[in-house]
């Protein structure tokens, strides 16, 4: 029989792309090759790219000029995909020489066939098997993505994401709870929900909103134990779904929605659709119907013509609001965006030191924040077991995998994918300490 190829994925950026990533490495094993963790080992390299920032882009372009330098030694090849390919392929050919082949998303289904392409044949006697799918995962077992459409209606004013992925484009409802039903078979105890904007799912597949709808199915099914929803938009937050996270046995008292900024003035040039007012309506309103509602958002500082009175209004936002769980991006040049060309360009050092003022001012809250929690009694989901001395990872209900909080606990039996009670003994900045009752 003969050898079998073999490849290694480097997987960049959000979550969604993790989960083209999963697709893309199923194909290969479905089609005989082995993956690799060390690209070095590899016959070939896939490098899956972000292209959502400048940040992110030159992160992609760096891996690339790595993997590429990796031909020097065993690697035969390097293919690149993801959101850099569509609109800064030039950017990469420039910078980063010597990729062997680009892989747009429409091609994504025939990865197996491009990379056979590129590797040599094999003379010797081989056998033909039937083909069988792989599904492979990239997430630890207790945890999965679930991405429920792909693509983006809106037309932000500092984003190309629309551009690059195209319109949305919801996946059969069916289908996705057959896909939950397999991971919880699997093992995971944890659905993460994910799109561009998960809160308009549905609409052009069956002509209504159908997040609620799916999230209660998804909620029935047994082995899983939380099921969390992350990107909704803001003017989509409404009765339905703040119901939904109110009642459901299984989906989590926990929203991401990205609010971006809190100025009516700037809002209206980003082009979001909304102003201050629908913002702190929306928190007022998932304060009130959600027990324990845990709020995650996104800012953007530096926006062209972001004022000094802009910024201390989003400011005033964020101390009224009290968002538990904040990120915080300095506002990049986006070539192709209608931001692009906007004037008020904020100077570097501008976007620098507001930057540093909104996140201390959220370090006051996320602190105080876990103040409170100590001498609570709380769910948490395990991720790492102790290890050398190092505590066991876990995350609370109100932390989702990767971007929030961690909780310590010493103890060495604990393995990842437990669900326990724990009793929160300190906390260590924005991260906890805990130990196992009694």
């Amino acid at each position: 029989m003969a050898q079998k190829h073999t490849v290694s994925f480097i997987s960049l950026g959000c979550p969604k792309n993790l989960v083209d990533s999963e697709g893309l490495v199923s194909t290969l094993l479905s089609r005989g090759f082995r993956v690799l963790d060390d690209p070095k080992d590899a016959d070939l390299v896939v490098v899956n790219t972000c292209g959502f920032l400048a940040a992110s882009r030159s992160e992609s372009v760096d891996t690339i000029k790595e993997a590429v330098a990796l031909k020097d030694g065993g690697v035969q090849g390097v293919l690149v995909a993801g959101c850099m390919v569509g609109n800064y392929k030039d950017q990469i050919e420039k910078e980063a020489p010597g990729v062997d082949r680009f892989v747009p998303f429409v091609d994504y289904s025939n990865i197996d066939g491009i990379a056979e392409e590129l590797l040599p044949k094999d003379p010797s006697p081989s056998f033909t098997v039937e083909r069988r799918r792989v599904d492979a995962a990239l997430t630890p077992g207790h945890y999965a993505y679930l991405k429920i459409s792909e693509g983006c209606n809106h037309t932000c004013a500092f984003c190309v994401i629309p551009d690059i992925r195209g319109p949305m484009r919801s996946l059969p409802e069916d289908d996705l709870v057959a896909r939950a039903r397999t991971l919880a078979e699997r093992g995971v105890k944890e659905l993460v929900v994910i799109a561009q904007d998960s809160t308009v799912y549905g609409t052009d597949l069956y002509g209504s909103n159908r997040t609620s709808r799916l999230l209660h199915r998804l909620d029935s099914i047994e082995g899983v134990e939380w099921i969390r929803l992350m990107y909704a938009y803001p003017t989509e937050v409404r009765d339905e779904l703040i119901e939904t996270l109110a009642t459901s046995e299984r989906v989590l008292p926990y929203l991401d929605v990205p609010m971006q900024h809190a100025s009516d003035s700037v809002l209206k040039r980003m082009r979001r659709g909304y102003g201050r007012a629908r913002l702190s309506r929306m928190v007022q309103d998932l304060r009130d119907r959600v027990p324990d509602i845990a709020l995650r958002t996104t800012f953007i500082v530096g926006f062209p013509g972001e004022t000094d009175a802009d910024f201390e209004e989003l400011l005033d936002f964020v101390r009224e609001a009290r968002v538990e769980r904040l990120g915080a991006f300095r506002y990049s040049d986006e070539a192709g965006s209608r931001a692009a060309d906007l004037d008020g360009q904020v100077p570097e050092s501008v976007k620098d030191e507001r930057y540093d003022r909104l996140m201390m001012e959220q370090q006051q809250i996320a602190f105080a924040h876990n103040e409170a929690s100590i001498g609570t009694t709380e769910s948490v989901l395990v991720d790492a077991a102790a290890v050398d001395g190092h505590p066991a990872v876990a995350r609370r209900r109100r932390d989702a995998p990767e971007v929030d909080a961690s909780v310590f606990i010493q103890n060495d039996a604990l393995r990842p994918g437990d669900l326990i009670q724990v009793e929160i003994t300190g906390a260590s900045g924005y991260d906890l300490r805990a130990t196992l009752p009694g």
